[in-house]
């Protein structure tokens, strides 16, 4: 451990600091002499002052004696190695603006973090260097080491974080002042009581580092705004010459003392909130929701493309909770491609045991408020080998010339061609070959039927379809007919979904690009929103038109035409395409069944 340099602090504030003195507060214990130094009233308003705050508290400059008295006891440091704030934002910012050179330092962080921290060191006029967490939001340790190895100025780091949740260790953030003497480490521990621990009995330690703390989240005062700085008193001594002087009021400092007196209530309110928060995970995970715990007073709800739809539909409730998605789908219109770590992620804050059955029964209600659509050949399952080989079979015995696949599936991307055998008729009438559509139908399903069963194959894992089943309904809407569908996978499927839709299940319903069939199907599932998952140009415009999100799929093996599918599929309404199963699984979050970590 490196000793603790007596003289001098290696840390210096940015030059314009060193031409200025910190602001003389009076003496303490004016309140109850005849002030008339301070051009301060002297006679108050009764009766319109926060009761039990003394009125000559509230006209008067507000004194910090006894709290920092009583802080100093509870924590076991020095009086003068604390600081009082407007908060810890004012923290943060009186640590940029004292120590950061504009246009000459660099300031590290980790991105995501808190909001205030890159802004205030962007406002001091920092050159940040920002280093991405990992995909699991955990800090990237040896990111931030080759980071630290150019020597920044100051680096900043909340722990836990938000919104990541990510924590860093006791053992690293001391690692670090050691190796990186030339770096000041501010450390926020806003959520520190949460996690159960804190690095502030270090800063006698290390002369490079200052630590945050805050009344605003475990000591219930956000509104009233009281944060610290612990550190180094020669570092305090050139904050002081840069905060401006009374920031924090006087009801602030009357609260804390009275906080400090029912320590024991603050604990057993921490641990509650601990016990809920370990709860709240429990209870989404029961729902098929990966839920990440962090050990702050909060917990991220993996809710995928539906973050958005979930906030709305909790705010409809009285129910607040955090969309942190910075968009609904990735940058390029796939699911593949995350804008963000944080993509996906609701955050949900802790709150009373009432609150949190609340929140819980709410999230169950918006599972079943939105549901799940398939088509089936093509999305759910590969008919390459059957239904595509019964439409080669049916055009070349009655135009005597073979079919290339290319053919048809151009013909698909017209559009209007979903039914193979509407599809068949349509190239025999281009090569001259017309045959009645009956009979072309007739011959169609018999030649299909004898080699489906042997020949189809599923094109997303059943596992995923069980994890989709957990939260949200499931239904299967296909052109196929009941007669079509059942001899192949009725018993395989019908077991997997909570309704399947054949063509012809119920009269006077048209068949896609109509929305008629999955108007049905969302009606009888009793929810109000969902989404349509099919491969052709039909499907997504009867998304469109039933007013589903439209996800197009375009991995079917074999597919040489995969490009043109695509922007097909895109120009019929496709909010989305996947090419996979995992990528479905990727954008509703789904636990991976493995360890129960989001796909």
């Amino acid at each position: 451990m490196r000793s603790r340099v007596k003289t001098r602090t290696r840390i210096l504030p940015k030059k314009a600091v060193l031409s200025v003195s910190a602001y003389s507060a009076p003496c303490q214990g004016r309140l109850g002499s005849v002030r008339l130094d301070f051009n301060e009233s002297t006679s108050p308003v009764e009766r319109t002052y926060p009761e039990g705050l003394p009125a000559s508290s509230v006209c008067a400059y507000p004194e910090y004696g006894e709290l920092m008295e009583k802080l100093s006891m509870e924590l076991g440091i020095s009086k003068e190695s604390l600081m009082l704030t407007n908060g810890s934002d004012e923290a943060i910012s009186l640590a940029a603006s004292t120590f950061i050179e504009p246009g000459v330092d660099a300031a590290l962080v980790s991105n995501p973090c808190f909001v205030m921290i890159p802004h205030c060191l962007i406002l001091a006029g920092a050159n940040l260097d920002q280093v991405d967490v990992l995909p699991d939001l955990e800090f990237d340790i040896e990111g931030l080491d080759r980071a630290l190895a150019r020597k920044p100025r100051v680096a900043v780091f909340a722990t836990p974080d938000n919104p990541t949740g990510c924590v860093l260790s006791r053992k690293q953030i001391r690692t670090w002042c050691r190796d990186y003497p030339e770096t000041l480490f501010v450390i926020d521990e806003a959520y520190g009581e949460f996690a159960g621990e804190s690095v502030i009995d270090s800063i006698s330690s290390f002369d490079n580092l200052l630590v945050l703390k805050t009344f605003s989240k475990a000591w219930g005062m956000a509104g009233l705004r009281l944060g610290l700085i612990a550190g180094n008193p020669e570092l305090l001594g050139f904050i002081r010459r840069v905060q401006l002087p009374y920031s924090v009021n006087s009801a602030a400092v009357f609260t804390a003392l009275r906080l400090l007196e029912n320590k024991d209530s603050v604990i057993g309110r921490v641990e509650e909130t601990v016990a809920l928060r370990e709860q709240m995970v429990r209870n989404s995970s029961d729902q098929g929701y990966v839920m990440r715990e962090t050990r702050a007073n909060f917990g991220l709800l993996g809710a995928g493309f539906l973050a958005g739809s979930v906030c709305d539909f909790f705010k409809e409730r009285n129910i607040l909770v955090r969309n942190r998605s910075n968009s609904v789908f990735g940058s390029t219109g796939t699911c593949a491609s995350k804008p963000d770590p944080m993509w996906g992620y609701v955050r949900v804050s802790v709150g009373t045991a009432d609150e949190m059955e609340l929140y819980r029964k709410t999230l169950e209600e918006f599972g079943r408020s939105f549901a799940v659509l398939f088509d089936l050949d093509g999305t759910l399952v590969d008919t390459t080998r059957s239904f595509d080989e019964t439409v080669a079979y049916l055009v070349r015995k009655y135009s005597g010339r073979e079919l290339l696949q290319k053919e048809l599936d151009s013909l698909r991307l017209e559009g209007g061609f979903n039914d193979d055998w509407v599809a068949a008729s349509e190239l025999l009438r281009r090569r001259g070959a017309d045959a009645p559509l009956a009979e072309v139908a007739r011959e169609g399903v018999a030649y299909y039927l004898a080699i489906a069963a042997k020949r189809e194959t599923m094109l997303i894992d059943t596992e995923i379809l069980q994890a989709l089943r957990r939260k949200y309904p499931l239904y299967i809407v296909t052109g196929r007919t009941r007669a079509e569908y059942a001899p192949v996978w009725g018993e395989r499927l019908d077991k997997l979904f909570d309704g399947v839709y054949c063509l012809d299940d119920v009269p006077g319903l048209a068949a896609k690009p109509s929305p008629d069939y999955l108007l049905e199907a969302l009606t009888d599932s009793g929810a109000r929103q969902g989404v349509y998952v099919g491969n052709s140009v039909d499907d997504m415009q009867a998304a469109r038109a039933a007013g589903l999100f439209a996800f197009g799929v375009d991995f079917a093996p074999g597919d040489s035409n995969r490009s043109s599918a695509g922007t097909a599929l895109t120009d019929a309404g496709a909010q989305v395409l996947i090419s996979s199963g995992e990528d479905l699984a990727g954008l509703f979050m789904l636990p991976d069944s493995q360890n129960g970590e989001t796909r």
